[in-house]
């Protein structure tokens, strides 16, 4: 007989009932896949909720309180086993960026099919990035109003790897993030099949995953900063 899959704990973090029960409807009716495994509707007795049962995806909102909500995360986000997942409004004025370098590992609208929200919480549990394309654009907002990046040394060595071409197609994309990579490259003036070459690379050097991955690890580094002038005459070498 094969093994049972583990299900997955969720918990729940907001101040709104209906909210909260929603969310318990749609993860439980997913059982034994997933489970709810808590709610809380104060960042207070989140943390000590998620101390006490250990869940594995924590779905996160932002919502007025005694506590700061980017603290709260950055302190869940101390267990690397509980996965947070912002739960973000479309109206909802949300720190996105802030809240994933606080340590968020995705962020969902609360609006997208249920299937969506779903799938973001598979995908935050196998430490995929959950990020909802809707809101890769707000990352490169959070770079032009000129917050300061995170330093770290140990990444050094990775970013003095990376080719002047490189770095500015990284530019490239952080300005915007959700582009189709044709459209990259012929802004760039190379060929499709080249820009995937390059970010094949760069994901390699950078120990990154995938194109939202390299937008966040772009923001926390400062590999927004132009350095160099660009090269305006980026040509293919074939």
């Amino acid at each position: 007989m094969p093994a049972r899959t583990n299900s997955i704990r969720v918990m729940l973090i907001d101040c709104r009932p209906l909210v909260l029960m929603g969310l318990h409807d749609l993860i439980n009716a997913r059982k034994p896949r997933m489970e709810v495994s808590g709610q809380a509707s104060t960042y207070a007795s989140a943390l000590d909720l998620a101390d006490q049962s250990r869940p594995n995806v924590i779905f996160f909102s932002f919502f007025p309180d005694a506590l700061d909500p980017l603290e709260v995360i950055a302190g869940l986000a101390r267990n690397a086993e509980m996965k947070v997942l912002v739960l973000k409004g479309l109206y909802e004025a949300v720190p996105v960026a802030e809240a994933i370098e606080a340590g968020a590992r995705g962020v969902v609208l609360a609006e997208a099919p249920t299937e969506s929200i779903i799938q973001a919480v598979i995908k935050v549990h196998h430490r995929d990035t959950g990020l909802d394309i809707a809101w890769a654009g707000g990352l490169s907002g959070y770079a032009a109003n000129g917050k300061k990046p995170i330093k770290c040394k140990v990444e050094h060595a990775k970013q003095a790897q990376l080719t002047l071409r490189e770095k500015e197609l990284i530019r490239a994309i952080v300005r915007e993030p959700s582009a189709k990579y044709m459209c990259i490259a012929g802004r760039l003036g190379i060929s499709e099949h080249t820009v995937h070459n390059h970010l094949s690379n760069i994901y390699h050097k950078l120990n990154v995953i995938n194109r939202v991955d390299l937008v966040m690890y772009a923001l926390k580094h400062g590999l927004t900063n132009s350095e160099e002038p660009p090269d305006a005459s980026w040509m293919e070498l074939d």
